[in-house]
This record gives structure tokens, sequence and C-alpha cells, in this order.
């Protein structure tokens, strides 16, 4: 009798157990979806009033577009609180700025702005009053930058924009952000006429200049084993796009050489 109970009780503790274990991993995914990064794509079934009281404007500080009458001024939306009697918890400005400074010398002529998750940028023309915004879909912009007068740099000035665009969700995980793709453009100096310089399915590590052919040489990273994620395991490519006329970059290390690199450092233990 003692042997029946103790297989009994052995029977219900195991039973007990994955309950237990199921809970614990229900809660752990909900808890893991409520901290994604990025924003969140909206079904069209919710209504814009739901999304409006949701969420907020908040803007970035400004800076001067060398040479032209243009501010620039970055922005996103902000999520905030709201309690059951509909009011929203305020918050402080500190909250809404995730950054220190509002932009940094990058190089060549050009400054970065330094910010996460901003969503678009406004040109405010100081002359006109007139401004228009860079964007026109939901994204985040995730790199800009923009030529800015430094009166240390001595070198040969360019006058356009570059920026790095996640505007896809590439592994269909229902939030855009740092996981997907990144399409890189160039753009005229009031935003318009935006023209893709990277592959799909790539995310922007760096770029460089080349002054001698007027060259912009971007080093990316591609999901070359087509997972739809970007890892140390993705192949790194350098392409290069002409800034005059600027079009998907072409990649200066061809595949043949690749294996060659490959074939050499397997040798290396």
């Amino acid at each position: 009798m003692n042997g029946k109970k103790l297989v009994l009780g052995i029977i219900i503790g195991g039973i007990f157990g994955v309950i237990v274990v199921l809970i614990m991993v229900i809660a752990y995914d909900r808890n893991k979806n409520k901290k994604q990064d990025g924003f969140q794509i909206v079904a069209d079934s919710i209504s814009n009033e739901q999304v409006k009281l949701q969420q907020i404007l908040v803007y970035g500080d400004y800076a001067n577009l060398d040479s032209t009458d243009y501010l620039l001024i970055p922005l996103g939306m902000q999520t905030v609180e709201i309690d059951e009697g509909r009011r929203v918890k305020s918050k402080s400005a500190e909250e809404y700025l995730p950054y220190d400074e509002s932009f940094k010398s990058y190089k060549y002529n050009f400054s970065s702005f330094n910010f996460t998750d901003y969503n678009n940028i406004v040109f405010y023309n100081k002359k006109t009053d007139s401004t228009h915004i860079l964007l026109y879909t939901p994204a985040i912009i995730s790199q800009f930058y923009f030529p800015c007068s430094n009166e240390n740099y001595t070198g040969k000035k360019y006058w356009f924009l570059l920026m790095a665009v996640r505007e896809i969700d590439t592994n269909t995980d229902g939030y855009i952000n740092s996981l997907d793709e990144e399409n890189v453009y160039i753009a005229d100096m009031n935003g318009k006429n935006k023209v893709q310089i990277s592959p799909n399915k790539s995310q922007l590590i760096d770029w460089f200049v080349d002054e001698e052919t007027n060259s912009v040489l971007l080093k990316i990273r591609e999901d070359s084993n087509k997972d739809n994620m970007f890892t140390v395991l993705d192949d790194i490519e350098i392409v290069k796009i002409s800034i005059y006329a600027p079009g998907i970059g072409k990649e200066i290390i061809s595949k043949k050489l690749k294996m060659d690199i490959s074939r050499i450092l397997r040798k290396i233990k």
C-alpha cells in the first residue's frame, strides 16, 4: 500500500511540476514580448484613436545643416502609461531623450545624430518657415549623417545625407527593431531624392569616403545564411558606390578571392 501511495505521489508531483514549468514558460514569453525594442506593427483592426491615446510625439535637439537654411529636428513616438481613468502619467524630459548630446562629431565634413529609436527628421527652412519630413512610412532611423561645419576639417567637402533606415520586419516577429535589416540611402541636402545604395537583407556597420574616386565604401553585414537574422555567422561585405551617380553598391572583394582567403585562413590554428 505504501508503495502504491509513493508511486501515486510521484505521478501527481510530476504532473504538478510540468504545469508549473508551462506557466513559467508562458510568463517568460509574455514578459519577453513586452521588452521588445523598436516598435510593434499595429494591426489594422486597432483604431487610430486607441493609438493616439498611447503615444505622443517627442522631439530631439535640432542641428544646423551646413551651407543651407535648414534645421534638422529628429522626432519619435513615445509610448505613455495611461491608467484606468484614462489619465496620462507625466514623465520628465530626461525620460523622453535617450542621449546626452544632440549630435556628435564624425568624419569628413559630417556629423551624426546620437539618438536611439527615432522615427523621422523634420526639415525646417528658417528663411521661408516651410517644413517637410524625411520619411512617409513607419520606420526607425538607426544612423543619420549630415554635413556640419567643422573648423578643424580641411579636407574635401561633400554635400549629401547618408542614413540607415529599418523599415521592414525582416524576421516577421511583429516588430521593427535592431534585429531587422537596414536599408542605406543617400539623399539630397533637403532629404529628397533618396537612393538606396545597400543591397537588401543587410545591415550597415561603417562607411568611408574615397576622395580620389568620389566614392562611398559601405561595410555591411549580409544575411548570408538566409535565416532572417544578422549575427557574427553572417558574411561582411564591402561595396562601392559613386557619390554622383548612386545606386546599389558593387562588391569589391570577389567570391573567388573570398574562397582563396578562406583557404589560407583555415591553415591557421
